[in-house]
């Protein structure tokens, strides 16, 4: 998931916070309505087309999503030789494509497989979705949103800086990286143990600059009167407009849209 805020001044910027989060909650209940990976591509299709709009760098995308190459065929390969004909409701998804073991056992099933795929497809749509609303929403809207869902003030203000400060601590890491390579050092090494020993030289130097970075922020907070008032105020407060009302109608017609498709007409299952 991206973090960091980029600026625009598409329709998605300019929606409520709440508003976002409502089709947030509605992108998560589509992808678990649907089995089926024809669908679960559609799902991701369309927030692809959301990210598009928003003009997030392709480059970043794939830079998120490159490391999760052997967690997917991993899941794959699990769910292909754990998920049991049994499981699946169409025939044609209880077939057995081969039994990795000498006497028909533990057989790779057909629904196996694209149930892996469906994961998949889940956790890329995931991803991008939440992409999406974190690039489009700035902290101080996520701040007045915890505010109005009556979260309190010390813990939505500890959720946003944690959110603010993971972009910041990410460009430490590759700096403190980079410079570490140049001074020799090695990340490469093979085994559990060795990778975790060739990483210390990363993780001492990162741990030192965020309690720096916490002790700036402690006296930065305490010099501009933190905690002297319990009372807040916003310079710009949220409020519905009626873009809000036509995005969420659409939201909710939607989701009853692929209920009915999914629960009516059993469509989506496998």
């Amino acid at each position: 998931m991206l973090i960091e805020y980029l600026p625009g001044d598409t329709l998605i910027h300019r929606l409520d916070v709440r508003t976002k989060m409502f089709g947030f909650l509605g992108f998560l209940i589509l992808s678990f309505l649907f089995l089926d990976p024809k669908y679960q591509l559609l799902i991701v299709t369309l927030t692809g087309l959301l990210a598009f709009w928003i003009k997030i760098p392709l480059q970043k995308i794939w830079r998120m999503m490159l490391p999760l190459l052997p967690i997917i065929i991993s899941i794959i390969l699990i769910t292909g030789f754990t998920f049991t004909p049994g499981r699946f409701e169409r025939v044609s998804s209880q077939a057995i494509l081969f039994y990795a073991l000498p006497g028909g056992r533990l057989g790779a099933t057909v629904g196996g497989f694209l149930m892996g795929t469906t994961f998949i497809l889940r956790l890329f749509s995931m991803m991008i979705v939440s992409s999406v609303l974190t690039l489009t929403t700035s902290m101080d809207d996520f701040t007045q949103f915890f505010q109005k869902m009556k979260v309190p003030v010390e813990l939505s203000m500890m959720l946003t800086t944690a959110i603010r400060f993971i972009p910041t601590l990410d460009k430490k890491r590759r700096l403190i990286l980079e410079a570490q390579k140049a001074r020799g050092a090695k990340f490469n090494e093979k085994g559990i143990v060795g990778s975790i020993r060739s990483y210390i030289p990363l993780m001492i130097p990162l741990f030192i600059n965020s309690i720096i970075m916490a002790n700036s922020l402690s006296m930065a907070m305490l010099n501009r009167g933190y905690g002297l008032t319990r009372s807040w105020t916003s310079m710009r407060e949220i409020s519905f407009a009626p873009r809000d009302y036509w995005s969420i109608s659409c939201i909710m017609l939607l989701l009853m849209l692929a209920v009915f498709v999914r629960f009516r007409l059993h469509l989506g299952g496998l």
